[in-house]
């Protein structure tokens, strides 16, 4: 405790040390009873937990904050950084090993959930020889649980986005226009068009609400259902459905408007190509999406912003 009070306060004062001391006692106290063979490490953590209060807490504020902290679980977190075995066995039994329905969502085959558990494990356990293991983001600002099950998504949707990006890209794209669905005129125009169509398109998803991008990424990078989309938005599965249609329709109209004046061609002849861009728009909005690789919707569409 004398290390926390040295790592905050410096030289504390007689008040100082008084406020503080039941709190670090209580710290501790609860710490150890979460251990039948006593915590590892205990002594080493209190510069820990002082590095991990909320910057611009006061001293007035500190024994709340400290109380605030699952004290518990960042001591775990800080044990498995300096690599404890019987840390790292708690860690695995406690937050890995829980991790198969919420990684499931996403894909539920074994395979695959096993892999983002080795993931995870290697992610906030192994340091990348530039800095320690990622579990020291952890701060005990909130349930490490929760925390690591976040990481486990993450991890399982980026691998799930760079599996399509792979598939997309061996595939040939919406741009390469097929000779039969093209007249000489647009055969000649072919380069041209990829490049009109790839800056219409690119503007025309920006040109979108935030929350109407985050709900193509949901359905189109992230593979959630109508019925999935209903429940995260709070809405009836046909409210889902008539938004996921209403945003395909804008971003085909954007599309439409930018293209109209960037081509100078017949109106037959536009008309073709814009069938042929409606009858792939699902193909193309997974490419584009999954070349702008945003953050992740899940943590930032809220009902509020969907609406």
């Amino acid at each position: 405790m004398e290390r926390f009070l040295a790592a905050w306060l410096g030289d504390p004062s007689p008040a100082q040390r008084e406020a503080l001391g039941p709190v670090l006692r209580g710290i501790a106290e609860t710490i150890a009873a979460a251990w039948r063979e006593g915590p590892p490490l205990l002594d080493e953590l209190w510069p820990e937990l002082a590095r991990c209060v909320p910057e611009g807490t006061s001293d007035a504020e500190l024994p709340e904050a400290l109380a605030r902290l699952h004290a518990v679980e960042l001591h775990l977190a800080f044990a498995c950084r300096r690599e404890h075995p019987g840390a790292l066995a708690r860690f695995e039994r406690e937050h890995v090993a829980s991790l198969g329905p919420a990684v499931g969502r996403v894909d539920s085959s074994p395979a695959f959930v096993d892999e983002v558990k080795q993931r995870v494990r290697t992610k906030l356990l192994v340091g990348d020889g530039e800095g320690p293991p990622k579990i020291a983001h952890y701060t005990g600002q909130g349930e490490l649980r929760t925390w690591v099950r976040v990481v486990a998504v993450r991890e399982a949707l980026s691998s799930v986005r760079a599996e399509r990006r792979r598939a997309l890209v061996s595939d040939e794209p919406l741009m390469a226009l097929e000779a039969s669905a093209t007249g000489p005129e647009l055969g000649a125009l072919k380069e041209q068009y990829r490049e009109h169509f790839s800056l219409a398109f690119r503007e025309a998803l920006h040109e979108l609400e935030p929350a109407q991008r985050n709900l193509l990424r949901l359905h189109y990078l992230h593979g959630l259902s109508i019925d999935e989309l209903g429940r995260l938005l709070d809405v009836h599965r046909s409210s889902a459905a008539r938004r996921i249609v209403k945003t395909r329709q804008d971003l085909l109209s954007r599309t439409r408007r930018g293209l109209l004046a960037r081509l100078e061609i017949g109106r037959q002849d536009f008309d073709q190509l814009m069938g042929l861009i409606a009858s792939r728009l699902d193909l193309s909005i997974e490419r584009f999406l999954a070349e702008r690789d945003g953050a992740s919707a899940v943590g930032s569409l809220s009902r509020e912003h969907s609406r």
